[in-house]
């Protein structure tokens, strides 16, 4: 019995190490893909707290092989090394979970309110269609950061490479609506 728990424990624990190396090295899976073409598609993906998933699948078998084997050495009856590894096992899923919610958080407070963009002066870096014809992109510091966002001018001409431009609104939920800047 205590081989059963052995080979439980041994290759999650080592499935665990590999995703927190890669957890802090920034691989954790997520996804941030933007197509354009004659169409526009933004997928975006990102870490869900979800109680079945790969992560919190292998935690739960890290815990439950190793505290399933504690137990057995420690002389406990089958039965109750069973029910008590179910519930440790359980348990850190759990906590798992809540501390994965806790840094999905973090990470949404300190992300780019859009609304902050208006007002703001940018440079054109991908040419500018005029009357909203297609999108181009701009860059812009806004919060501190240099980003670059997607674009749309209502100006009659086109707004090439270099120009400075001033948002004047936001398109959806996060386009800008540009027009030339006047010094």
């Amino acid at each position: 019995m205590d081989r059963f728990y052995l080979y439980v424990a041994v290759p999650a624990s080592i499935i665990l190490v590999i995703q927190t190396i890669m957890t802090f090295l920034g691989m954790s899976g997520d996804i941030d893909v933007d197509f354009d073409g004659d169409g526009d598609v933004d997928i975006e993906g990102g870490s869900s707290v979800t109680l079945f998933s790969v992560r919190n699948l292998v935690a739960f078998f890290t815990f439950f092989g190793w505290s399933g084997l504690w137990m057995l050495e420690s002389g406990f009856s089958p039965l109750i090394v069973a029910i008590i590894s179910v519930l440790i096992g359980a348990i850190f899923v759990a906590i798992s979970m809540g501390l994965f919610y806790l840094v999905s958080k973090l990470q949404r407070s300190g992300s780019l309110r859009i609304q902050n963009t208006i007002g703001l002066v940018g440079e054109v870096y991908i040419p500018i269609p005029p009357n909203r014809e297609k999108s181009g992109k701009i860059m812009i510091s806004v919060q501190g950061a240099l980003m670059e966002l997607e674009a749309y001018t209502d100006d009659i001409e086109i707004l090439r490479s270099g120009t400075q431009v001033e948002v004047v609104g936001i398109i959806g939920t996060s386009k800008l609506l540009v027009t030339k800047h006047k010094i």
